[in-house]
C-alpha cells in the first residue's frame, strides 16, 4: 500500500489524536480496570474477571485481525476511528444494567454466574467496537499519519494516556462514591445493591464523553494518508503477518513481538486484579486501602509515573530508546518484587510507582520500535500479528497464571467459595518481566551490529 507524503501536523490535529487517544484510553480504563471492580461487587469471585480478561482478548484480537486488514483495503481508517468511538460510547453504557438486581428479577437461582456471563457478553460487544476503532484503526492511522522521527514523542505521549484516563477516571469515580467498598457487617447482596446506582451513573458518564468525542473527531483527526491496497486476496492479506516470508523478511519485528509478549504478561498477571487486591481486606488477601487512601495510592503511583515517561519521552531518541529498555524491564522487575513484599501504603505507594514507570516506559519504547519496524505499505496487515502477541496471549497468559495462584475461601452464603486476588500475582508479572530480557538483549545486540554498517554506508 502507498502512501502519500506527510505533512507536517497542525495544532489540530495534535489535538485530535490527543482527544481520540485519551478518550479510548478512558474506554479501555473502565474495561481493564474498573469494570473488574464493578463486577467483583456484583459478584466477588476472581473467576469471572479472568472469564473477561480472556474473552475480551480474543475478541480484540480477532476484530483488529480483521478490521486492520479491512481498513488496508478501502484506504479508510477515520471512518472506523470516529464511527467506532461513537457506538463504543453506547456500548460502556450496557455495563450499567448488568448488575446483580437486574439479574436477580431475570433468574431464581445461578445469580452471580449471570451477572459474570452478561458483563462478559457485553465486554466483548464493547471490545468489538473499541478494537475496530482504537488497535485495528487507530493505531494504524498514527503510523501513517506521523513522521518517524516524531513516533517516539507521539508514542510517549499516546503512552502516558492509559494512566492519564485512569485518573479521569478515578475523578469521576470519586465523585460518583465508586467503587465504593462493602461496609462492615454489610452483606454482599445488600452491597451489591447499594452501590448499583452510583456505578450506573458512572457508566452513563463516561460512555456519553467516548461517543462526543467519537462525533468531534469527524472534525479533529487530519485526513486519511492511506491508500487503498488490494494487492492480494483479503484472507490471503489475513495470515500475511504470521508467514514464515515475513518472519524472514522482519526479524527484528518478530523478536520485538516476542519481547513484548513477556512484557505484556507480566503487565496482565497484575492488571485485570490489582484495583481489587488494593481494596480487598487483608482477610481476603488484599491490603484493605479503601475510600482516601486508595485514591491517594493510585493518584501517587499514576501521576509521578506519568510525570517521569513524559520527561524521558521528550528526549528518548536522543538518548536512543532502546538504551533504555533494558532499565524500563528491571524497574517493571523490582517494583513488582517490591510490591510483593510491601504493605504500608508509603512502601506501596513507592514500589506501584516504580512499577508503572517501568510499565509506561517499556510500553513507550516497544510500541515506538514496533511502529519504525513495521512495514510502510503493509501497516493494517501487520496489526493482526501484533494483537496476537501484545494483547491476545499477554491478557490470557498473565490473567490465568495468576488464577492459578490466588486463594480460595469460603465467601457468605451467596457466593459459596470464590477466588481472591492476592499478592501472588506479582512473583507471576516478576517471572514474566525477567523472561523478556532474553528478546530484549537480542534487539539491542542487533541494533548495535546495524550501527557499523549505517557508518560504513555514510563514509561510502
Amino acid at each position: 500500500m502507498e502512501t502519500t507524503q506527510k505533512r507536517r501536523l497542525s495544532f489540530k490535529d495534535y489535538l485530535g489524536l490527543i482527544l481520540v487517544g485519551f478518550a479510548g484510553q478512558i474506554a479501555w480504563a473502565i474495561e481493564n480496570n474498573y469494570i473488574n471492580l464493578w463486577v467483583y461487587s456484583q459478584a466477588p469471585d476472581a473467576k469471572y474477571i479472568t472469564w473477561m480478561t480472556s474473552a475480551s482478548a480474543a475478541v480484540a484480537t480477532l476484530t483488529t485481525f480483521f478490521m486492520g486488514v479491512l481498513s488496508d483495503r478501502l484506504g479508510k481508517r477515520k471512518i472506523f476511528v470516529s464511527a467506532g468511538y461513537c457506538i463504543w460510547g453506547v456500548s460502556v453504557f450496557l455495563f450499567g444494567v448488568m448488575s446483580y438486581r437486574n439479574m436477580a428479577s431475570l433468574f431464581a437461582g445461578g445469580i452471580l454466574l449471570a451477572v459474570g456471563l452478561a458483563n462478559t457478553i457485553v465486554d466483548c460487544i464493547m471490545t468489538f467496537f473499541g478494537s475496530t476503532a482504537n488497535d485495528a484503526c487507530f493505531n494504524a492511522f498514527v503510523t501513517d499519519v506521523t513522521e518517524e522521527k516524531k513516533r517516539a514523542l507521539v508514542e510517549s505521549i499516546l503512552s502516558v494516556l492509559p494512566l492519564l484516563a485512569l485518573g479521569g477516571m478515578m475523578l469521576v469515580g470519586l465523585a460518583l462514591g465508586v467503587p465504593g467498598a462493602i461496609q462492615e457487617g454489610e452483606s454482599q447482596a445488600a452491597y451489591a445493591e447499594r452501590i448499583e446506582k452510583p456505578w450506573f451513573l458512572f457508566f452513563l458518564i463516561l460512555g456519553a464523553f467516548v461517543t462526543a468525542i467519537g462525533a468531534l473527531s469527524f472534525f479533529l483527526l487530519p485526513k486519511d494518508e492511506a491508500k487503498p491496497n488490494r494487492d492480494e486476496p483479503y484472507f490471503k492479506a489475513l495470515i500475511y503477518g504470521f508467514r514464515p516470508s515475513s518472519v524472514k523478511k522482519q526479524p527484528l519485528f518478530y523478536i520485538t513481538l516476542l519481547a513484548f509478549l513477556f512484557f505484556n504478561v507480566a503487565i496482565d498477571a497484575f492488571l485485570p486484579y490489582y484495583m481489587v487486591y488494593l481494596q480487598n481486606p487483608a482477610s481476603s488477601g488484599g491490603l484493605g486501602f479503601s475510600g482516601n487512601t486508595f485514591y491517594a495510592g493510585m493518584g501517587i503511583m499514576m501521576g509521578i509515573s506519568s510525570v517521569l515517561v513524559i520527561l524521558f519521552g521528550a528526549f528518548m531518541e536522543k538518548i536512543g530508546k532502546m538504551k533504555l529498555l533494558l532499565p524500563a524491564i528491571l524497574l517493571l522487575s523490582g517494583g513488582a518484587l517490591g510490591l510483593y513484599f510491601s504493605k504500608s501504603f508509603a512502601a506501596v505507594a513507592t514500589m506501584g510507582t516504580i512499577l508503572m514507570f517501568g510499565y509506561l516506559l517499556g510500553t513507550a519504547i516497544l510500541g515506538a520500535e514496533l511502529r519504525s519496524l513495521t512495514p510502510k505499505d503493509e501497516v493494517g496487515e501487520f496489526q493482526g500479528v501484533r494483537m496476537v502477541f501484545t494483547v491476545m496471549l499477554p491478557m490470557i497468559l498473565g490473567s490465568n497464571l495468576s488464577l492459578l495462584f490466588f486463594q480460595s475461601q469460603a465467601k457468605d452464603e451467596i457466593t459459596g467459595s470464590a477466588s481472591s486476588p492476592d499478592r501472588s500475582m506479582f512473583l507471576v508479572a516478576l517471572v514474566a518481566a525477567l523472561l523478556s530480557l532474553g528478546p530484549a538483549i537480542w534487539l539491542l545486540v542487533a541494533e548495535r551490529k546495524k550501527r557499523p554498517l549505517a557508518q560504513s554506508k555514510r563514509i561510502n
